[in-house]
């Protein structure tokens, strides 16, 4: 159980932005307001965002300001396990074990009218059967079912005079540039429900200088879902000034007769085969290979669809994708080499061959698709009724037809060196190379045209590449990545009352970005792909999660000065612990947009940030270290940034600019101690404990829109969110 005040930061409409003024800077850097007036249609809406009780950001331009607000976090959690073992024989034992875990969490969006839940229920069963076959020779059979349900829910706190924007249901969600979505979430009320059956037989056998393990596993999966996505609808507005005056530029929702159920089905097989050789006292070499594959999936009521060309005038009913996994053999090879022979010098290497078999985060992002789940995303829309009678072309969320498997080689080496006092250094390299990666984008551009110097134009009015859809948002599996890092690490185990552990390191993982989430490119919300067209490249850069220097240490001390105290003392000052855990690191990369789709692309995904914006281009004589000021109130300097010509891709790369770092220490002081009355096992602990002891300022991610919809420059400051 877990009860925790939180203090929330977001940003509002200022008080001007109510009254229908919009302020711009002037060329001399004056401020000017201008009266737009609100929209008639538009101003309960805006009536029902919170009054801000901040200060207003970017001194006023843009119309932006603070609004913090409190809410109360909680976590239920009921967790319960059973286990029986019996014995056969002298060879042979058996177990079962059962586990169900209940949690129900209540957390905030940006905004205290729509609250969220996460409720989950989580029960799983193994039966387990050892078997001594001979001194040599061990085999486990294993037996296992598991059931995970997973839910989403948001509520919706605002006047019932508040009109939705699809009729019979909740309000859906506002997207205006600058401001977090105003709104339920697009993802509400998702359940997530998966059967799991398995069997697995492993077999351990001791030859001489061999180890050999091998074995094989089969599960049966069932993925059940209910994925109501968009089903509320998305007006998205550039900036509060087309807000006011009521000119979304997209609404993005399901059609009433959406059918938002799914039930799909696979098997997944697994092999291997492993020998541990001890070549020498001091050598030992690890050899193994790993054969893993899927069944296509496929769903009970037949509501597959896939696209097999891009030119194609219509889904089709049926398989969603060519299984790639069938080809899924995966080398293993390691070794550990004792230098010297006494035991306190060593090196350590290793080289792994890993695939992502196809999984439930595939399918999902396939529901929302014709015939049987319309979403259509419809340009220029009116506020606040969509006109679903010209709904024109539908978007659609396609898999790769021809789809590969994810893949990765990951590869070590270290060196270990035994210290003085149960200190252990260790030195080392770590990296690897992702290869055919999950990613997310909208292929159906407008047609472009290469310019003499290799750069694509975007030309007005340009049709899409394939007039039959909007956008077609596919699961892509060409994406890459790489990671290098440098590892520096000191472990004292415990003793003389001390053990602590510090490690630092110094990494770079770069990609062409990837879609480790349900349906976005990003992984923390400051990231999007452009136009195919322009190619992966474009779009290489650091990694989402991309931290360069990061450092941790942790240490559990026991207190010796009281030690051999007795009374009353000893009962008050013996026997206590500090233990603290501290973190200095990088800030994570950030990618800087413009408001609107300048290059005239009509690259306009359904969800994730950037949607259908820019990059703009990097002024000039800039250096990115001077692009960043560091201020809260104005983290980049918009003055670095300069907008391309209409219909090209902004020359700024992706990620380019590290946020604000992160720097905290949290001690506790423990003391624990008998109470004969609880039994002889039992005892009570008391902690007292200080989180960010030092209270340390940490900034959450800037702004990243750097003009509006008006070509004005909006100052990039950093919301302060404290981490």
């Amino acid at each position: 159980m877990e009860r925790r005040g939180l203090t929330i930061q977001s940003i509002v409409p200022d008080l001007k932005a109510r009254q229908g003024i919009i302020t711009t800077r002037a060329t001399n850097g004056s401020l000017v307001d201008t009266n737009v007036g609100v929209n008639a249609a538009v101003k309960p809406y805006l009536d029902a965002f919170p009054l801000p009780n901040g200060s207003n950001l970017n001194g006023g331009v843009g119309n932006l300001a603070e609004f913090f607000w409190g809410f109360k976090q909680t976590l239920d959690q009921q967790y319960l396990q059973g286990r029986i073992d019996h014995q056969l024989t002298a060879s042979q034992q058996i177990f079962g074990r059962y586990t169900i875990d209940n949690a129900e969490q209540y957390l905030p969006t940006d905004f205290p009218q729509f609250p969220r839940s996460f409720l989950s229920r989580n029960q799983f069963f193994t039966g387990e059967h050892s078997w001594v076959l001979s001194p040599q020779t061990i085999n486990t059979a294993r037996l296992g079912f598991s059931r995970t349900r997973i839910g989403q829910d948001v509520e919706s706190n605002v006047p019932s005079t508040l009109q939705p924007f699809v009729p019979g249901r909740l309000l859906g969600s506002i997207d205006i540039g600058g401001i977090p979505r105003f709104g339920t979430q697009s993802s509400v009320n998702v359940q997530l429900v998966q059967n799991l059956f398995s069997f697995s037989d492993n077999l351990v056998r001791t030859q001489g200088k061999h180890i050999f393990k091998m074995g094989g596993m089969v599960e049966r999966y069932q993925d059940n879902m209910v994925n109501p996505t968009f089903s509320l609808g998305i007006y998205n507005f550039p900036d509060i000034r087309s807000f006011l005056e009521n000119k979304s530029n997209r609404f993005i929702g399901l059609t009433p007769e959406a059918q938002f159920d799914r039930y799909w089905r696979f098997l997944l097989f697994g092999f291997y085969l492993q020998d541990d050789y001890k070549l020498s006292k001091r050598l030992t070499v690890n050899l193994g290979m790993r054969y893993e594959f899927t069944t296509t999936p496929h769903e009970l009521y037949n509501r597959d669809i896939n696209l097999k060309n891009l030119s194609d005038s219509q889904v089709t009913i049926g398989q969603l994708y060519k299984n790639p996994s069938y080809t899924n053999f995966s080398p293993r090879v390691g070794f550990a080499w004792d230098i010297f022979g006494n035991g306190k010098t060593s090196v350590r290497g290793g080289y792994g061959l890993y695939f992502n078999t196809n999984n439930q985060q595939n399918l999902i992002v396939t529901v929302t698709n014709p015939p049987f789940t319309p979403r259509p995303v419809i340009v220029n829309p009116t506020f606040p009724n969509p006109p679903f009678n010209r709904l024109g072309t539908l978007s659609i969320r396609p898999i790769e037809y021809d789809l590969k498997n994810p893949k990765v080689h990951i590869y070590n080496l270290n060196v270990q060196r035994q210290l003085w006092f149960g200190t252990v250094a260790t030195v080392g390299y770590a990296g690897s190379r992702g290869l055919h990666l999950l990613r997310n984008t909208d292929i159906n551009t407008a047609v472009p045209v290469k310019q003499a110097d290799g750069t694509w134009l975007f030309p007005a009015g340009a049709p899409r590449l394939n007039p039959n859809f909007s956008t077609i948002e596919l699961k892509k599996s060409d994406g890459n990545s790489w990671y290098n890092a440098l590892i520096f690490e000191v472990r004292k185990r415990f003793s003389k009352g001390l053990d602590f552990q510090s490690s630092y390191t110094f990494s770079k993982t770069l990609d062409t970005t990837q879609a480790s989430t349900f349906f976005s490119d990003a992984t923390n919300a400051t990231v999007s792909a452009l136009p195919e067209p322009a190619g992966l490249n474009y779009n290489k850069g650091p990694a989402d999660f991309n931290v360069r220097h990061n450092w941790v240490v942790n240490f559990n001390w026991e207190l010796p000065f009281a030690k051999g105290l007795k009374g009353a003392a000893g009962a008050v000052f013996d026997g206590w612990s500090l233990i603290g855990i501290g973190q200095m690191r990088s800030g994570l990369p950030l990618t800087v947009f413009l408001s609107s789709n300048r290059s005239r692309s009509l690259w306009n995904p359904s969800s994730g940030p950037g949607l259908g914006q820019d990059r703009p281009n990097f002024a000039p004589g800039r250096s990115y270290q001077s692009a960043v000021l560091g201020n809260p109130d104005q983290y980049l300097d918009p003055t670095a940034f300069t907008l391309q010509n209409a219909g090209l891709l902004g020359t700024l790369g992706r990620n380019t600019f590290e946020g604000p770092n992160l720097r905290s220490f949290d001690l506790a002081a423990v003391k624990s101690f008998s109470w004969s009355k609880l039994g002889d096992k039992s005892k009570i602990q008391l902690r007292m404990e200080s989180f960010n002891l030092f209270n340390r300022a940490n900034f959450g991610t800037p702004g990243l829109q750097v003009f509006g919809a008006t070509a004005d420059p909006c100052p990039l400051s950093a919301r302060s969110d404290r981490l």
